[in-house]
């Protein structure tokens, strides 16, 4: 066998190649070049292969079995040591190196290979032969034979280092992350779309939904069927939008292993692939049981009544607007009730009292109504009945005969037997509204009614839509806002002393500046104020500006005169009127003497020891007493003895019926004078409007008189100007004057006997209202407009739209016009002017009829189907309410 050639040690020369001069070859210019060419390209070669092992961190070597020699690369001599003074190691030297965990595996596999001749793969440790640290490495090499032995190991090794520490790096963050996600309370999972396999699952997730792991891994359709049935469907066909690449997150309920039901919020992410291929599927399951339980309990306690546990108003507005988004011919009846008197049990017996009252009406009630109705607490003593799918008419109408019939059985707490009543307003969807608001008014206009008619019964809006429910549903409602809107005004209306004229005082009355409704009268609001416990804030109010005006008179210089100020029955029950007052008058400094408060007989009935008690206090304070409208109501002279008040007010309905013919009513009032000046009490007659009734005061000595004779209730301004001449004239008797020239446009036929129409307001301030019709007495009709006669108080020259249905001889006119004057008739009923606003047709309609019913007039004829009204017109008005 030929030696094997020894590495040269010098320079590159032709002796390396030829032992002999002689022996050497005669080469050209040419082959030189082409040698130096090869050599140039193989040097590049080595340096790119050396290159390339360095970027990819691979090293190449050779071990020569028989001559036991190990040759590295330049990076792979680097891997293991970075000097070369180690040259060609021997194998054994070279596997020093190995970490000795690794050493014996490692070297083992090297001999056997060398010895065998077979190829080997490896990854070992090293300790760095120069900076000792530890490496990394994979080792690969195949085994080359010659002459039938195995002659050499060729192969690579590769410096993992950096790959192994940042693969540890990776698995312990994956698992801390493992730790982390396998303590979350929430559950996470993943699987894939299209075979639905399951590759992860966190402990959470078991916890969460009490099943072993393995068996959220292997069972098939486990997760489908967790989902609450009635549940089931919606939430996997919302799962679609999966596949368009959108995020899922919905909550829903699911049945847990352990037969538990939970609320779980769930949140689903898709995963594509590279090619746009939903492949997987990751998703979070949280348990929000507790959160969805306390907003349910919150949301309940939003929608329902502490007290009774029935719905609230909020509630009550949500259901009714449900059932206006339905068909409108799924109709419906909405009952308005509200418990009569209520406020006296509150006032009297306290508000426990009250509660326990509350709860057993609302026990009652849902005893009595059907299963399938709605019942609302919406205030204090309101509720609310929603009935639907009602058989008939007939059927509601005997339902609200068993609901007041319910109430009206006798109540026992604490000893007490407490007797309450109910009324009742009724409006049906969708005739009467067709939404909340609108069947909620009108059912309280329907209430309003049958409180009118003595409360303790119920009324149809069909049957009450008039305008007198309406024009109460509006002040109500306005009420609160007034005050702060600064709507009210005081008027004062001068008391004169008979014989003199001199003022000696006024009385101060409340009106109201309504936007709609024009100046209104306390007699109009006051009694809503007391059913909507508003009153306190209003009285208040009065004696508030009141003691402020006596101020500015006081600082203008003005001789002060006394104030009287009616205070309601209300008022006087409530604690802190005493105190009001008094704060009052201190803080404007105004002497007691110059307050004087007005109290009518029905409050000493009201609670006579608590009412006693209050104007006590109130005398102590040096205000003045006046017992109003005596006569009226069920007088006592038990109270005049126990009460003593300074004043006494002869109500006006006495002087207004006194006469020549009417000595009753003179020898009554000649008595209460007398007694009067028995018991040393100041009189004061009220609406004085006649000289004669003048008279007679003054001849059976009346100190003081109030009334239209000697002046209205008056602004401030107004009344400032006759505090300045400090007396009044009564006016002068008005003198019988010619009927005047008729100067209207148009002609008037003057009816024999009042005709029945109906009015409906149209419009108020350029908005359209809905209102039913109100029946009033037609006196006069014409081209130009009509006169009629009614209780109802509406403003003149206002911004309201009326409509007037009027049958004249078989034939219906539906006439508009506006309200242009306004004159007081006989008692509590107005004449009002109508001015028409119609066609040029409806003129020549109306006319042709105008003058049939003007000539069978002139003919002495009676005009037919012409619906006119028998008897006085005052006690029409009065039996039918108009």
């Amino acid at each position: 066998m030929r030696e094997p050639r020894k590495k040269p040690t010098g320079p590159a020369t032709w002796s390396h190649f030829f032992h002999k001069e002689n022996d050497m070859p005669q080469l050209s210019t040419d082959d030189f070049q082409q040698f130096a060419q090869t050599l140039e390209e193989l040097e590049v070669s080595k340096n790119h292969l050396e290159h390339a092992q360095q970027i990819a961190q691979i090293g190449s070597w050779e071990y020569n079995i028989p001559d036991d020699m190990l040759t590295f690369s330049a990076y792979a001599r680097d891997i293991f040591i970075s000097e070369e003074s180690d040259g060609n190691p021997p194998l054994d030297k070279a596997l020093a190196y190995i970490h000795p965990e690794d050493y014996d595996k490692t070297s083992a596999a090297v001999w056997e290979a060398a010895e065998k001749g077979i190829g080997f793969a490896a990854d070992f440790r090293i300790c760095h032969g120069n900076t000792h640290d530890i490496r990394y490495l994979k080792a690969q090499a195949e085994a080359i034979w010659k002459d039938d032995k195995p002659y050499k190991l060729v192969g690579v090794v590769q410096d993992c280092t950096i790959q192994h520490y940042l693969e540890n790096q990776v698995e312990a963050s994956k698992k801390r992350i493992q730790l982390i996600l396998d303590h979350l309370t929430v559950g996470l999972w993943m699987k894939e779309y299209a075979t639905e396999k399951v590759v992860y699952v966190s402990e959470g997730a078991g916890e969460l939904l009490q099943y072993p792991l393995y068996e959220l891994y292997e069972v098939p359709g486990i997760w489908d069927d967790l989902i609450h049935p009635a549940e089931r469907k919606e939430v996997l066909s919302r799962q679609e939008i999966l596949k368009r690449g959108e995020t899922l997150q919905h909550q829903y309920r699911i049945q847990c292993g352990d037969g538990t039901l939970k609320w779980v919020y769930d949140q689903t992410i898709p995963w594509f692939n590279e090619q746009g291929e939903l492949t997987h599927l990751f998703g979070m399951l949280a348990d929000i049981t507790h959160e969805v339980e306390m907003r349910q309990k919150l949301e309940y306690l939003a929608t329902h009544d502490a007290l009774t546990a029935l719905p609230n108003q909020r509630s009550l507005y949500e259901k009714l607007d449900t059932l206006c988004e339905r068909d409108a011919s799924s109709g419906f009846a909405l009952f308005y009730l509200d418990l009569d008197r209520f406020q006296l049990i509150n006032d009297s017996l306290g508000y426990t009292f009250g509660d326990q009252i509350l709860k057993r009406v609302s026990n009652r009630l849902v005893s009595v109504l059907p299963d399938d109705a709605y019942l609302a607490r919406i205030s204090s003593n309101d509720f609310v009945a929603v009935i639907e799918n009602a058989p008939s008419q007939e059927f509601l109408l005997n339902l609200s005969e068993r609901m007041i019939e319910t109430i009206e059985m006798p109540f026992t707490i604490d000893s007490y037997e407490l007797h309450i009543t109910t009324s009742i307003g009724i409006s049906f969807y969708p005739e009467d509204g067709d939404d909340k608001l609108s069947l909620i008014q009108n059912a309280h206009a329907a209430l309003h009614r049958a409180k009118q008619l003595g409360k303790n019964n119920y009324q149809l809006y069909s049957m009450s839509k008039d305008i007198t429910s309406y024009k109460k549903f509006v002040l109500e409602k306005d009420m609160r806002k007034a005050i702060e809107n600064e709507e009210f005004e005081i008027y004062f209306q001068p008391q004169i002393e008979t014989g003199t004229g001199i003022i000696k005082g006024a009385e101060a009355l409340i009106r109201w500046h309504h936007a709609d409704w024009g100046l209104v009268s306390p007699g109009e609001f006051i009694p809503l104020a007391e059913e909507n416990h508003l009153v306190h804030k209003i009285g208040h109010w009065v004696i508030e500006n009141v003691c402020r005006q006596l101020r500015s008179w006081k600082d203008q210089g003005f001789t002060l005169r006394p104030i009287a100020i009616n205070v309601s029955p209300i008022q006087l029950m409530k604690k802190g009127l005493v105190d009001v007052v008094a704060k009052q008058l201190s803080h404007y400094d105004i002497p007691a003497k110059y307050l004087e408060l007005e109290i009518t007989e029905g409050t000493l009935l009201k609670s006579e020891k608590m009412v006693l008690n209050t104007l006590k206090d109130l005398r102590e304070l040096g205000i003045k007493i006046a017992l109003d409208d005596f006569g009226t109501g069920f007088s006592s002279l038990i109270y005049l003895k126990e009460f003593n008040p300074d004043i006494i007010k002869i109500d006006k309905a006495f002087i207004q019926s006194l006469n020549a013919e009417n000595n009753r009513e003179a020898a009554i009032i000649s008595s209460v004078l007398h007694l009067a000046k028995g018991l040393d009490m100041k009189v004061i007659a009220e609406g004085v409007e006649e000289h004669s009734q003048l008279e007679f005061l003054k001849q059976n000595e009346c100190g003081e008189c109030q009334g239209y004779l000697f002046s209205k209730p008056v602004s401030r301004k107004t009344f400032e100007q006759m505090l300045v001449t400090g007396y009044l004239k009564p006016s002068k008797p008005k003198p019988h004057m010619p009927a005047k020239e008729e100067r209207r446009k148009y002609y008037r036929l003057v009816f024999p006997n009042p005709l029945l129409g109906n009015m409906t307001i149209v419009e108020i301030n350029e908005r359209t209202v809905n209102l039913g019709s109100a029946q009033v007495l037609i006196l006069d009709i014409g081209l130009g407009g009509l006169k009629i006669m009614t209780s109802l108080k509406l403003p003149v020259h206002s911004n309201i739209k009326l409509n007037f249905n009027v049958h004249l001889m078989g034939e219906s006119f539906q006439l508009e016009g506006r309200l242009v004057w306004k004159n007081e008739a006989k008692g509590d009923t107005f004449y009002y002017g109508v001015e028409f606003n119609i066609s040029e047709q409806e003129k020549d309609n109306l006319a042709a009829f105008v003058n049939k019913m003007s000539a069978l007039q002139r003919l002495n004829q009676q005009i037919p189907d012409t619906y006119f009204i028998e008897g006085s017109p005052y006690a029409y008005i009065k039996n039918h309410h108009l």
